[in-house]
């Protein structure tokens, strides 16, 4: 049985799999990629056995990893080898996943295996992945990938590995404008890829004049560059900003309003706390509930520089604006919401720029 490959053409000698991650997007095309590489040569029809949460189920309802497990341990029939693909993994505690940590001490030579580590139908958020199941992938000499796309510089080296195995190739113009274009909608990158190989061919290098024409709707952006745009008093940067977030893959204007308020609130609650500096002004907004624990300080910087630069005045001014247009976005006039959240984020930006 030879070994599928990897992406970047290394092989997975064991022919065992592991997807999670809590991208959705990403999470699909990773399971798609994998079970091509899996399925290799073979008849699909013939080699797959897909299992899911319905299938886990026992006769008293309760879940069990049994069907996986005897799947695993089934050799093929009318092909080389056979492909067991085992999804909504969450839906089981890591207390459960004994069965398949021991199969993965000893698997079968001629079965390929993809795990799927997914929520089930019934959950609302998934558990997180037992660091004894991939281990034991790892273990027993396959792969873990991690379906996570990332912000910020993740987001963009995200984007710098798909574009490096990509059949075309982009130069630096073309991967800029492309990167620019996406904004935090990267995943969409794969099919833009595939449009551009079927319209100039494997091989072809590309610039931006190139892909220009099938980058198709822009992405949105982080809600960060909205308030940093505001904060610097860049009217034209904010508007732009926030017709992104209100785009084709749109926030809600509820979103984008909660959003704004949370960055009015930053400056309303450093206004008069006596901090002086970014881990004064971080530790106000944790007791407020306005910053996360553990997390960056940067965000209390820049509220913490923005609310000097109002003072208390505009602050409140700040405040009594953005309570209005959470009014009018509830209906209080018949204003269109992406009207009234313009004119808000220019008066905010505005009331930088004094």
């Amino acid at each position: 049985m030879s070994p599928p490959a990897q992406p970047g053409g290394t092989a997975t000698p064991a022919g065992i799999e592991l997807v999670s991650g809590s991208d959705q997007a990403a999470l699909s095309r990773m399971v798609s990629d994998a079970l091509t590489r899996l399925v290799g040569d073979a008849d699909r029809s013939l080699a797959v056995t897909e299992l899911g949460e319905q299938d886990y189920l026992s006769v008293d309802g309760s879940l069990a990893l049994s069907p996986v497990i005897d799947a695993a341990q089934t050799p093929p029939m009318l092909s080389d080898y056979r492909v067991v693909v085992a999804r909504q993994l969450g839906a089981f505690p890591a207390s459960e996943l004994g069965p398949l940590v021991d199969y993965l001490a000893e698997p079968l030579e001629t079965t390929r295996l993809l795990l799927v580590w997914e929520k089930g139908a019934t959950q609302s958020q998934n558990r997180p992945l037992p660091a004894a199941l991939t281990g034991a992938v790892e273990a027993a000499g396959g792969v873990c990938h991690r379906a996570e796309v990332g912000r910020g510089k993740a987001g963009r080296a995200w984007l710098t590995e798909q574009l490096a195995g990509a059949r075309v190739g982009l130069d630096r113009a073309a991967t800029d404008l492309l990167a620019e274009h996406l904004g935090e909608n990267r995943t969409r990158v794969w099919a833009i890829l595939d449009t551009l190989e079927g319209a100039y061919g494997s091989g072809a290098t590309l610039g931006a004049g190139d892909v220009a024409p099938f980058l198709g709707a822009r992405g949105t952006v982080p809600p960060w560059e909205l308030t940093d745009a505001i904060g610097s008093g860049d009217i034209g940067g904010s508007l732009a900003c926030l017709q992104r977030l209100c785009g084709p893959e749109a926030m809600h204007p509820m979103q984008i309003i909660a959003i704004l308020r949370n960055h009015v609130d930053r400056m309303l609650h450093l206004e008069g706390s006596g901090a002086r500096d970014e881990a004064a002004a971080a530790e106000v907004l944790r007791a407020a509930g306005l910053l996360r624990k553990g997390g960056s300080t940067f965000p209390a910087r820049g509220a913490l520089e923005a609310s000097r630069r109002l003072g208390p005045e505009r602050v409140r001014r700040a405040v009594a604006l953005l309570a209005a247009a959470d009014l009018d976005l509830r209906g209080r006039t018949a204003l269109e919401p992406e009207v009234t959240l313009e004119v808000l984020v220019a008066r905010l930006s505005q009331m930088h720029r004094r």
